[in-house]
């Protein structure tokens, strides 16, 4: 049971959280944030996906700081809190959200049929990555954190995140050349 399930949010005790807690918060929040809301394409379904892994994290936090990699723990419980939220919802969490196709490209395309094509290509390819692939991408190349920034927030090394980038890049171009990521109406 959490703080939320007992007291309404008016009623809710204030508690002043460890000062190494709020700097977490502070980092981690916005980023979180952003890429849940890419997942769910919706902010207030973000934010409580975030809001419940942030709560769940600070319930723990002795625990946390413990382990070997407290960044990749948190990043997986956000992940799966976001993954939670929108089952809850009934909806398949994205790998990318539908806006992120809402591209200039599309909308200025000469040919809009077959750049619509093209962009669901991309986003069938895209499923077909590793999630940890999915993240390095949404992170570095539709929301712009460098790497040094998206290694930080899921708990790698910057030389980690840009393998990660370069290897997805890589398998990207592989499924779209070869057709695999070519988008179909029927499974």
């Amino acid at each position: 049971m959490t703080s939320s399930d007992r007291y309404p949010p008016s009623a809710r005790p204030e508690v002043e959280l460890p000062v190494d807690l709020q700097a977490f918060h502070r980092m981690h929040r916005p980023v979180y944030v952003r890429w849940a809301e890419m997942q769910l394409n919706s902010r207030a379904d973000a934010e409580e996906a975030v809001d419940q892994a942030l709560e769940e994290i600070a319930l723990t936090w002795d625990e946390v700081l413990r382990k070997r990699n407290p960044a990749g723990w948190a990043w997986s419980v956000m992940r799966n809190r976001t993954i939670d939220l929108a089952r809850a919802r009934g909806r398949r969490p994205e790998s990318v959200g539908t806006e992120v196709f809402d591209t200039l490209a599309l909308r200025e395309a000469s040919d809009p049929i077959a750049q619509f094509e093209e962009t669901m290509s991309l986003r069938q390819a895209l499923s077909r990555l590793t999630e940890r692939q999915q993240d390095v991408v949404i992170l570095t190349y539709y929301l712009g954190y460098p790497s040094h920034e998206v290694a930080h927030h899921l708990g790698i090394t910057a030389a980690g995140a840009r393998s990660l980038a370069r290897n997805a890049r890589r398998a990207l171009q592989e499924l779209l050349e070869s057709g695999e990521g070519e988008h179909r109406d029927h499974p």
